[in-house]
C-alpha cells in the first residue's frame, strides 16, 4: 500500500480525545511534531538519533555482492543497524496523535495492517498524513524496523519524510509528509498522452531515491506503482516521492531470505527457489524499476501483455525472465530506452545494473540523444489506466512473508 494517495479537498474532522487510560500515561504539552517545523525534528532526534558520520566509518563492508558498490558514496552500516532498531524501540507511549493533529475520518488508503489518512498540526495548520497501524496486526519487531528506516532516510527530496511517531497501547501513528499528487501511474492516466522525455525524468528521481537508500544500507523491496507518489497535483511543481517503507530492511551484508512484497514487481532471485537457499540483495529493487519502466513506456506488464496469463503462468515468466519488445508499440520507442530496460530485468543479480549504473545510463543523461517530447503514442495514457485497472483487479499482492527467517536470517 503506498503511505497515501490524493484526496478531495474537504474539512479535516477533529477525532474525539480518547479518555481510556489504558491506552495512555501522563501527557506532556506541547511535546508535539508538526510538519516544517525545525524544533519538531530536534525533538524527534531526541528519541533516535541516527549513526553518526564515525560510526559508519568503522563499519566493514563485505568482500563479495553483497553491498553496493558502484556509488562512491555507497556504504553499509552494520552496527547502525542495530542502534536504530534499538533506539526506536524506545520510542514512549504517552502521546497520542489526538492531541496534537486533526485527524480526517476520510482514509486516503487501506492495507493489509495500517490505514492512511489525512491531518493537520493543530499550532501550524500543516498538512499531513497520518498512518494508523493496528499493533494486534502487525509484527512489533517489523514496525520498529519501518520506523527505523524511515528515520535513516528523512530529508531526501523524493523521499517521503516521517515527521512524529505516536504510540499507545493499541495503536501506533506515523505522521508523514502528505504528498496530493497522487500514485504516478493514476496521475499519467488521467493527464493525457505523455512522452519519452516524462518517462526519463520520472525515472530518473526514483532512481536517485532508491540509491540514496541503498547508500544508506537499505533495500526497499516493495518498489510498485502504488508506492511511487507525486507531491502535488501541479505538474510544474510535482516531485516524485517513493512511500510505503513497511518491507524495507537495513541490510547488514548477509543475503536476505525472506520473501515478501508484490510479486508482479518482484526478482525472480526473490520469489524463486534459489533466493531462499542462497538469499538476494540490493539489486531486487532494481528490477523493480526496470518493470515499471516497461509498463511507463508501453503500457502493459512486461511478462503478461496481454493481461490474459494465469497467476502461474505470470510468475514462470518472471523466474525465467521472458520478455521481449515484439509489440508493434516498441517501434517508435527509443533503442536507448529498450537497452536500459535490457539490463535492469536480467536474470542474474551480479550482471543487472546497479542504481548508479542506471543514472549513468545514456538515456538517462541524454549524451547520446535527445529523447522525443512527443507523445509516446496517441492512446498510451489509455492503455496506462487499463493496465492499472487490470492489476488491481489481479492484485499481484504476494504479501508473502517467512516470518521465522524475516528479522533473522535476513
Amino acid at each position: 500500500m503506498g503511505n497515501q494517495t490524493s484526496a478531495p479537498a474537504s474539512p479535516v474532522d477533529a477525532s474525539p480525545q480518547s479518555a481510556r487510560t489504558d491506552e495512555e500515561s501522563a501527557h506532556t504539552p506541547g511535546g508535539g511534531i508538526c510538519a516544517s517545523s525545525t524544533s519538531a525534528m530536534e525533538t524527534l532526534s531526541q528519541w533516535f538519533t541516527p549513526p553518526t558520520s564515525a560510526t559508519a566509518s568503522a563499519s566493514s563492508s563485505p568482500k563479495d555482492r553483497k553491498t553496493p558498490t558502484n556509488s562512491t558514496n555507497t556504504h553499509v552500516r552494520d552496527d547502525g543497524a542495530s542502534q536504530d532498531a534499538e533506539i526506536a524501540a524506545a520510542v514512549t507511549v504517552n502521546r497520542r496523535v489526538e492531541h496534537f493533529y486533526d485527524v480526517s475520518t476520510q482514509n486516503l488508503g487501506r492495507g493489509h495492517y495500517a490505514v492512511v489518512c489525512r491531518g493537520k498540526c493543530r499550532r501550524t495548520g500543516q498538512l499531513v498524513a497520518i498512518k494508523k497501524i493496528k499493533r494486534f496486526l502487525t509484527d512489533e519487531k517489523r514496525l520498529r524496523a519501518e520506523i527505523a528506516v524511515l528515520r535513516r532516510v528523512q530529508k531526501h527530496p523524493n523521499i517521503v519524510e516521517l515527521i512524529d511517531v505516536f504510540e499507545t497501547a493499541r495503536e501506533v501513528h506515523l505522521v508523514l509528509e502528505l504528498c496530493t499528487g497522487g500514485e504516478l501511474f493514476e496521475r499519467l492516466a488521467d493527464k493525457g498522452p505523455y512522452s519519452e522525455a516524462d518517462c526519463v525524468r520520472h525515472i530518473r528521481d526514483m532512481a536517485c531515491a532508491v540509491q540514496y537508500l541503498h547508500e544508506q544500507g537499505i533495500v526497499h523491496r516493495d518498489l510498485k506503482p502504488e508506492n511511487i507518489l507525486l507531491s502535488t497535483p501541479n505538474d510544474d511543481e510535482a516531485v516524485i516521492k517513493v512511500a510505503d517503507f513497511g518491507l524495507a530492511k537495513i541490510f547488514t551484508g548477509t543475503n536476505m531470505k525472506t520473501k515478501c512484497g508484490t510479486w508482479g514487481y518482484s526478482a525472480p532471485e526473490m520469489i524463486s527457489g534459489s533466493g531462499i537457499t542462497f538469499g538476494y540483495d540490493y539489486k531486487v529493487d532494481s528490477w523493480s524499476l526496470g518493470t515499471i519502466l516497461y509498463i511507463l513506456l508501453c503500457g502493459f506488464h512486461p511478462f503478461d501483455p496481454n493481461g490474459t496469463y494465469s497467476d502461474h503462468e505470470m510468475i514462470a515468466c518472471i523466474k525465467n525472465c521472458r520478455y521481449d519488445f515484439k509489440d508493434e508499440v516498441w517501434d517508435t520507442i527509443s533503442d536507448g530506452a529498450r537497452d536500459l530496460i535490457g539490463h535492469l530485468l536480467v536474470l542474474d543479480p551480479d550482471q543487472r545494473y546497479s542504481m548508479a549504473e542506471l543514472l549513468r545510463h545514456p538515456w538517462i543523461t541524454g549524451e547520446l540523444v535527445a529523447v522525443s517530447a512527443l507523445p509516446l503514442s496517441p492512446t498510451i495514457h489509455r492503455d496506462l489506466a487499463r493496465y492499472r485497472q487490470q492489476e488491481k483487479q489481479k492484485a499481484f499482492s504476494f504479501e508473502m512473508f517467512d516470518d521465522d527467517d524475516d528479522n533473522q536470517n535476513d
